[in-house]
């Protein structure tokens, strides 16, 4: 979610962890702050960071897609067939921004870890407040124009790597070889050492208040949440990032990456996991026979 993550709250300085926080990881997937990695196999970090997020940050579990399972357990990388499938389904222009960069490395940390995790968020823009949602929002210029995350309406610079709209096109606001922030995790409790050990993917999906509030806390976006064109570029985003990275990354949520962080964002809203898999599934399936 956009709306927090202005130049000065990004410029806070981290937040004080206390010894035993320390020792048990950061939030409810337990951040190592050493390791920079959440607790567990990829593939249970993945089912911690790919709970489903309901309105009011309200988590629940939720199976992990059969894909994503099995990626996550797979020790061989991305293929170059994969990566040039993704490529291929991107749309114009960010196919040939896609192409030019494909043998680019991604980002690291300052200690020289490598690119882990892909964050999804939502934009939760535009705002509309008590208007109600567009009668053919999926369509409508205001909605889907990248012209706010471009300027400076939300923040100084681009708050995260990627912006994806709702009819599938993708504008670049960081290369996956820059390391960046877009969670409060990373710019509020541990700091510049982790940059680089995410990526940020803003898909776009407007808000207003729910019914009785008038503050931004209290918020919901339409349903369906995304669009089949919007699923389709995260899998084949997700494939691209991992490609690069040269191993398959952990897929995770804004608001799972920052549970128990104060104000911590709720989104990305009425997210289909099932969705993202099949997307996912397009350019890194099949799923492999067990045995």
């Amino acid at each position: 979610m956009l709306r927090f993550l202005t130049a000065a709250a990004l410029a806070l300085a981290p937040i004080a962890v206390s010894g035993s926080a320390r020792a048990e990881g950061i939030g409810e997937c337990r951040f190592d702050r050493d390791t920079l990695t959440f607790a567990g196999t990829k593939l249970e970090q993945a089912t911690c960071l790919l709970r489903h997020v309901g309105p009011l940050a309200v988590r629940t579990p939720q199976p992990l897609p059969p894909i994503i399972a099995d990626l996550m357990t797979r020790s061989d990388p991305p293929s170059e067939a994969m990566k040039q499938a993704a490529i291929a389904a991107f749309p114009e222009p960010y196919r040939d921004y896609a192409a030019l960069h494909a043998a680019d490395p991604t980002s690291v940390t300052e200690g020289r870890l490598p690119l882990m995790y892909f964050v999804i968020h939502d934009t939760s823009e535009p705002f509309l407040g008590e208007k109600p949602f567009p009668p053919h929002l999926n369509r409508d210029l205001n909605v889907n124009s990248f012209d706010r995350y471009i300027g400076k309406e939300i923040a100084p610079e681009p708050v995260a790597h990627i912006f994806l709209n709702r009819v599938g096109q993708i504008w670049a606001g960081h290369d996956f070889q820059e390391p960046w922030r877009a969670t409060k995790l990373e710019s509020r409790v541990v700091g510049t050492t982790a940059r680089g050990r995410f990526v940020h993917i803003e898909t776009v999906q407007p808000r207003r208040f729910m019914k009785g509030y008038h503050d931004r806390g209290h918020t919901y976006g339409p349903k369906p949440g995304f669009t089949r064109e919007q699923y389709r570029m995260l899998g084949a985003l997700y494939v691209y990032a991992s490609a690069r990275a040269g191993h398959w990354l952990v897929p995770a949520q804004h608001n799972t990456v920052d549970t128990t962080i104060p104000d911590a964002h709720d989104d990305p809203q009425n997210f289909d996991m099932k969705a993202f898999g099949k997307a996912v599934a397009e350019f890194a399936g099949p799923v492999r026979k067990a045995g």
